[in-house]
């Protein structure tokens, strides 16, 4: 990559791309939807297809609007594709788990789906399966022969689906379940206060809450339900595995507010796992208060547990950079600005304690704007505290979305502040060139081996510039700023990336 004024960066060199395991890897690597091997993913959209379940599916549990599913089906049968397996692909550009895959499938039923996926699942959600496991393991064995078109003339070879983002908030994750008898009954049985397994006072983060939240206002779900007009579908902003994003104008004012819905926790597992990420925000949101960092007004405990947020107009950065219609695409100020204040929001995550809050997954859809278009980081779910003096530690499982996971803490698990800055990083490659972390279309489908590969090639910054903005002078400065910066980020050995707060700097001199 060359500089706007035609000089070549010190930055040249082989391109650090992943290259292929030469192993069969472990179950554990397999997280997201995408990483479903091939004919697996096939067999499971042979299943989907029988009396049109994917449609079904992606209805009432993965968002989408019946004229979205026609649309797709339409299209795949003029290819000759598979509209199931065009879902699946869609939804996993979400990076959607396949865990929250087979949550979704156990909400229809979909038992023999569930079987065909389940060695990737934790094994403790295998209790989802209601159904008898002959059953399962029936359907799974009548597919061991398939193999493409040839059984099942809506199945193609080599289909691959086109990452895109729907207008709408940014990440969007599954919808509510259906309203059907089963659903009801099992959210009854989720909120009756004499089932121990589900009473919100055995919660086991019950005592930690009452000691962290009466720090924080607490308001009533009565007050909050009248906020967001009966919890209308109207005033949804997201939808995530166990749970939604409402707006709702609490006291005059716009707020974000999210809902985690118990009717859709269907094991003590599930409901466990939700509860700590919770209680994840409460405390790492009551504790660390920031320009750029989105603030938490208050709380509720009472039926289905609620965490209210300063309402962010301008939406996600990922609607901002990805969105098939922007209202108005970001100016290149605008986005050295959202890159700056991003920056000092995670440097501030890591130095204002003892310990550093690692965030643990920086990505677009995040990274939320405010009317002037200043960024807020979002959605501390994920966020741990790391180790004093911020030396590597060794984690139980890897979290996150794949494009923005480092290699240390993907193969490895070895968590530092050094993987927020790697992700950070990708967003600057993002923000800088308008092209998404990850594309199947792409010959280098991760954008950081797109970006080696220009530095290699010495393509100049003006190729790789955003090509919906106009390119003067200052759009190549900041663009170059943002690459180079991305670069160093994005380093293979973490001992190479600089800290946040050296970030911040090296692009607040742009």
């Amino acid at each position: 990559m060359s500089k706007p004024n035609g000089q070549h960066t010190e930055m040249e060199g082989k391109p650090s791309g992943m290259s292929a395991a030469t192993t069969v890897p472990p179950l554990s690597n397999f997280v997201y939807i995408y990483d479903i091997p091939r004919m697996e993913k096939k067999r499971l959209a042979a299943l989907l297809e029988v009396n049109n379940k994917w449609y079904e599916l992606g209805e009432k549990q993965m968002g989408y609007s019946t004229v979205e599913l026609d649309s797709t089906q339409r299209c795949c049968q003029r290819n000759n594709r598979s509209p199931a397996e065009q879902l699946l692909d869609k939804w996993g550009n979400y990076n959607h788990t396949i865990t929250e895959l087979f949550v979704v499938l156990s909400r229809e039923k979909l038992y023999n789906c569930m079987e065909l996926i389940k060695r990737y699942v934790d094994p403790r959600y295998h209790v989802l399966i209601k159904e008898s496991a002959s059953d399962g393991r029936n359907a799974v064995a009548n597919m061991a022969t398939f193999s493409g078109a040839n059984n099942n003339a809506n199945v193609p070879n080599g289909h691959r689906a086109v990452h895109r983002l729907k207008d709408g908030a940014a990440d969007q994750k599954v919808n509510g379940g259906g309203g059907d008898d089963a659903a009801a009954a099992a959210a009854a049985a989720t909120n009756d206060k004499s089932n121990p397994t589900n009473s919100k006072e055995n919660s086991p983060f019950a005592n930690e809450l009452a000691d962290l939240t009466s720090l924080i206002p607490k308001i009533s779900y009565e007050e909050l339900t009248a906020a967001t007009d009966n919890w209308s579908e109207r005033n949804i902003l997201g939808k995530g595995g166990f749970g939604t994003v409402y707006r709702g104008n609490f006291k005059h004012t716009f707020m974000a507010i999210k809902k985690i819905d118990y009717n859709k926790v269907k094991s003590s597992e599930a409901e466990r796992i939700q509860l700590q990420q919770s209680f994840n925000e409460l405390r790492f949101l009551n504790s660390c208060r920031h320009d750029n960092i989105v603030p938490l007004f208050g709380y509720c405990i009472e039926k289905e547990p609620c965490l209210v947020y300063q309402f962010m107009p301008g939406g996600s950065l990922d609607k901002s950079l990805f969105a098939r219609r922007p209202a108005s695409p970001l100016t290149w100020r605008e986005r050295m600005n959202i890159a700056i204040g991003t920056a000092r929001g995670l440097q501030y995550l890591h130095t204002f304690g003892d310990k550093p809050f690692i965030h643990g997954d920086i990505k677009p859809g995040n990274i939320l704007l405010n009317e002037y278009k200043q960024p807020r980081i979002g959605d501390f779910g994920l966020t741990r505290q790391g180790a004093v003096q911020d030396s590597a530690t060794v984690v139980s499982r890897v979290y996150g979305t794949r494009p923005y996971i480092p290699k240390e803490f993907y193969d490895r698990r070895e968590l530092s502040t050094k993987v927020d800055t790697y992700s950070f990083g990708v967003v600057l490659y993002e923000i800088g060139t308008g092209l998404r972390a990850w594309d199947e279309r792409r010959t280098e489908k991760h954008l950081k081996d797109y970006i080696a590969r220009a530095v290699q090639e010495q393509m100049h910054v003006t190729q790789l510039a955003d090509q919906s903005l106009p390119i003067d002078a200052e759009a190549l400065m900041c663009c170059f700023k943002l690459l180079q910066v991305g670069r160093v980020c994005t380093a293979d050995d973490p001992k190479q990336r600089p800290d946040m707060v050296g970030v911040m700097w090296q692009l607040s001199a742009a």
